[in-house]
């Protein structure tokens, strides 16, 4: 995957975009333009909000055009179309005039850094390991522990239980390599056995959420923002009637959750892979990722996936009468997939990396005013809305 490379014209031909997004697509090129005309000298091509902003516009609009096969369909398309082409009628300039074009020029960035912000505060956050499971440290015997985590999952989720349930679910397997759970294995002779068996690794495990824990919560000022970020991708994918659900107290629910070995977890949190489903396969994934040499560092993982429910959870479930738990979202994978997609095709994941390691080597700004780019895109990145002069 390639970026930086700009919206080339000849994207529009080999993406066949309809009328409607041709016509939106020249004054995307002429925004990308001006934003590559008008960056500061100090700082070149940088800390070019403006460029990332366009170009988040430009490529989420093809990536939603190509892959319109998914439950969603058009609908985020035809929205988006609708938004860009609500930026091209400022207020108070005169048609056709120079003023005119910086004023549309002005409004297409700061929608393009709204979804960027919107986009990289849902999904791309530094993971790190969830609280180990509590339900020890006396060696329970499996099955018992199976039917209690069973019973409960009725009851109201929290971080550590969604753990539980996500690697029960899992079999106490990470869903990408198939290793087990390290501490599990420790303490249950009968998954040691298993990985014994199935000649399998084992390694510590998480539970990765695909719609990031904090985006989903309201209930902290610290993350409104994120909340807020949430429920504009969902409405825009067309979730209208189960964003409240989503966005609110199921943050830990079963098809939001995967189980996943702590390495994983990091990057899958940094958006440097995602799950593209197979159409036509139930539950089947393409794993893709942002740096070809994915697969070689992280040992060959394989780079197709089917999520299956572990076959004696199903009996326990169907014993007790308690409703299976649920596979990961298709549909909340897909949207993970296409903001995945479209961060590393815009340039935006690899502009936040750049501004994390400089401002590691920077902590106030120099009076030369050198800096100053650097401190406004890191401002630019945290705000809930976004300004940009024409």
């Amino acid at each position: 995957m390639t970026t930086w490379d700009g919206l080339k014209s000849e994207f529009l031909g080999t993406v066949h975009l309809d009328h409607n997004g041709a016509s939106l697509w020249q004054y995307l090129l002429s925004a990308e333009q001006a934003a590559l005309e008008n960056a500061p000298a100090s700082a070149g091509p940088k800390y070019n909000d403006p460029l990332i902003g366009v170009r988040v516009l430009g490529f989420l609009l093809q990536d939603l055009w190509q892959h319109q096969s998914h439950s969603f369909g058009l609908i985020p398309y035809h929205r988006l179309c609708v938004e860009i082409a609500s930026c091209l009628s400022p207020h108070r300039v005169i048609v056709g005039s120079k003023g005119e074009a910086q004023a549309q020029n002005a409004k297409i960035y700061e929608l393009g850094l709204l979804y960027r912000n919107h986009l990289m505060r849902v999904f791309r956050l530094d993971g790190g390991p969830l609280p180990a499971d509590s339900d020890h440290p006396s060696r329970p015997f499996f099955a018992g522990v199976r039917q209690r985590i069973i019973q409960n999952m009725k009851m109201p989720t929290t971080t550590p239980t969604a753990r539980k349930h996500a690697l029960l679910r899992d079999g106490y397997r990470c869903v990408v390599t198939g290793a087990f759970d390290y501490e599990s294995c420790k303490l249950h002779p009968e998954l040691r056995a298993r990985a014994t068996a199935t000649k399998a690794a084992r390694t510590p495990l998480d539970c990765a959420h695909i719609f990031s824990e904090s985006a989903q919560r309201g209930d902290h000022k610290l993350d409104y923002g994120r909340g807020a970020s949430a429920m504009a991708i969902l409405t825009m994918f067309g979730f209208t009637n189960s964003a409240e659900n989503l966005v609110g107290g199921n943050v830990e629910k079963h098809f939001n959750i995967l189980t996943m070995a702590e390495n994983l977890h990091r990057l899958f949190d940094r958006m440097e892979f995602w799950f593209e489903e197979v159409i036509g396969e139930a539950n089947t994934y393409k794993i893709c990722a942002a740096d070809p040499d994915f697969f070689d560092v992280l040992g060959a993982p394989p780079q197709r996936v089917t999520f299956t429910v572990d076959p004696d959870v199903v009996t326990a479930c169907e014993a007790q009468g308690r409703p299976v738990p649920a596979l990961p979202s298709p549909s909340v994978l897909a949207i993970r997939a296409a903001c995945s997609r479209v961060a590393h095709m815009a340039g935006a994941a690899e502009h936040a990396d750049r501004i994390l390691r400089d401002l590691e080597h920077i902590s106030v700004m120099a009076e030369d005013g050198t800096t100053a780019e650097l401190f406004a895109s890191r401002l630019l990145q945290s705000m809930p809305t976004v300004r940009v002069g024409a």
